[in-house]
């Protein structure tokens, strides 16, 4: 039996088409993790123009659309100072709009979601603005959906932990006031009948709210995507994570490929190490939810903020558990910092429990990580690196196999580490914490 302490190890999927839909939704709950305290925002506005959508009779697709976008609005936020800036209620800073383009120019390389990035780049465009006139008309309302929808929410949060119906009204006039101008009439118009009954509001409760967005998503039509251009949507994701701080510049993607490499030299079959490219490229996830501050911490952590850190990896294993065919990844990217002597971290997993692809992770990620450079050190060398790998082994880190394979294909390694930019950095802070 499958628990929340002990990932299992099996994939489910097999071959086949995966919806891309559900992945969609359950990566999603990482940029949700971005706000820290704020959480399921990106949720709540797809929640909320859905509803929208709903009465307005958009057609299937384009509904499709909006839900995807609207749970993507935010793509481009990966920070925690950005995401709390994004929160204001007048939006009156200079760059509102740049995480928009930013978010949109990430998913438009992703194939399957050209349109949606379209409806993401309006998502801070007014109404009346000339800008929306670049775009058909359609694919503008949608955007300006979830503008309005992203608005409401950020005057829910504001609220802190009011109930929602005593000031629902308060909410309603606002919307209304900005009818033609910020948010299109018909935008307006549907949300002023959504919004007057009273579930509209309790749906946004943490508990209803899952529940209502997934079986909104299931009653959508299913975007058949096969693992292989799965992997584009990774690469995203792993750009976003990589793009919290300067110092992590490139990491995930760099992980990856060495990942996959020691998965080849170690023998595991093409989708094997296909799976590990995607978990290598996904094994941070987690790393959404640590503020950037202790993220960029050049000195010590203290426990508080250790403890942080040490989330990451089971919030990664949660978000990749809830897509089935992931099921397998989830278990290898979430067991990244497990150790074979059971002191590593989340499950204390040890010794054969740490299935191989897990482990040949684990030394991507230390390999790569020493390969970059620190706020305290500059990047070390390939053979410098082997030496310390091999004492993680001594203590019971790293799994000595796959250590001795590194050490096999050593230069091989160090360029696959260092691939991307020779001088990007990736934080740790002088802890250690990789």
């Amino acid at each position: 039996m499958e628990t929340a302490r002990t990932p299992r190890h099996e994939d489910s999927a097999g071959a086949g088409q995966i919806d891309l839909n559900e992945v969609v939704l359950a990566l999603s709950d990482a940029l949700d993790l971005v706000g820290a305290h704020v959480v399921q925002h990106g949720k709540r506005v797809a929640f909320m123009a859905g509803e929208c959508g709903l009465l307005l009779r958009l057609e299937e697709g384009d509904r499709g659309d909006l839900l995807l976008a609207a749970v993507l609005h935010d793509f481009g936020v990966s920070t925690t100072r950005l995401h709390s800036r994004l929160l204001e209620r007048d939006l009156s800073f200079d760059d509102s709009r740049e995480h928009a383009e930013a978010g949109a120019a990430l998913l438009a390389r992703f194939a399957p979601l050209a349109r949606v990035s379209k409806v993401v780049r309006l998502h801070h465009t007014p109404w009346d603005d000339p800008q929306r006139l670049e775009d058909d008309p359609v694919t503008a309302l949608l955007g300006n959906l979830v503008f309005l929808a992203d608005r409401v929410d950020v005057q829910v949060v504001s609220q802190g932990d009011r109930d929602p119906l005593l000031f629902a009204d308060d909410v309603r006039r606002w919307v209304f006031g900005r009818s033609g101008t910020t948010f299109a009439e018909s935008a307006v118009g549907a949300f002023l009948q959504a919004s007057a009954a009273e579930a509209f509001w309790l749906t946004l409760e943490s508990h209803h709210l899952e529940r209502a967005l997934r079986d909104e998503m299931h009653a959508r039509r299913p975007r058949a995507v096969d693992l292989e251009a799965l992997e584009g949507l990774a690469l995203l994701f792993a750009e976003v994570v990589d793009g919290k701080s300067p110092f992590t510049a490139s990491h995930s993607t760099a992980v990856a490929r060495l990942a996959a490499l020691l998965g080849a030299r170690a023998g595991l079959d093409p989708e094997s190490c296909g799976k590990l490219r995607i978990a290598g490229l996904l094994h941070d996830l987690g790393k959404l939810r640590v503020p950037d501050e202790v993220l960029e911490k050049p000195s010590p952590l203290d426990a508080a903020e250790f403890a942080t850190i040490e989330r990451h990896a089971f919030e990664t294993f949660q978000i990749l558990r809830g897509v089935e065919p992931f099921r397998e990844i989830a278990a290898w990217a979430g067991a990244h910092h497990e150790g074979l002597s059971g002191r590593g971290y989340p499950f204390h997993l040890r010794g054969a429990e740490i299935p191989l692809p897990a482990r040949l992770l684990a030394i991507a990620d230390v390999f790569q990580a020493f390969a970059q450079r620190r706020p305290y050190r500059e990047p070390l060398g390939a053979e410098e690196i082997l030496g310390r790998l091999r004492r993680f082994v001594e203590a019971g880190k790293l799994d000595g196999r796959g250590v001795e394979l590194v050490a096999a294909h050593l230069e091989e390694c160090f360029r696959a580490a260092t691939a991307d930019e020779r001088g990007t950095t990736a934080a740790a802070g002088r802890t250690g914490v990789v």
